[in-house]
């Protein structure tokens, strides 16, 4: 497998794995995040260089919509 691949599974906020459909290779659409709402806001807690290379897990985005904000805290 390519580092590349590896590195689409990890969440870039959190570091773990971000379930992501796409990098399994379910057909695009069919991932969990293709029926969800991410504020623009959430991306700026990724550094740009990462942006659009793996996707935000599904705890990172409920954490941010919940009001959690804990990466912007410094304590995730």
């Amino acid at each position: 497998m390519k580092k590349e691949t590896e590195h689409a599974k990890n969440c870039p906020i959190c570091g773990k794995d971000n379930t992501c459909g796409n990098a399994a290779g379910m057909p695009h659409g069919t991932c969990w995040c293709s029926n969800e709402f991410f504020p623009k806001e959430i991306f700026d807690l990724i550094a740009p260089e990462q942006r659009g290379k793996s996707c935000i897990c599904k705890d990172c985005l409920k954490g941010f919509v919940g009001g959690e904000n804990k990466y912007i805290n410094g304590k995730g």
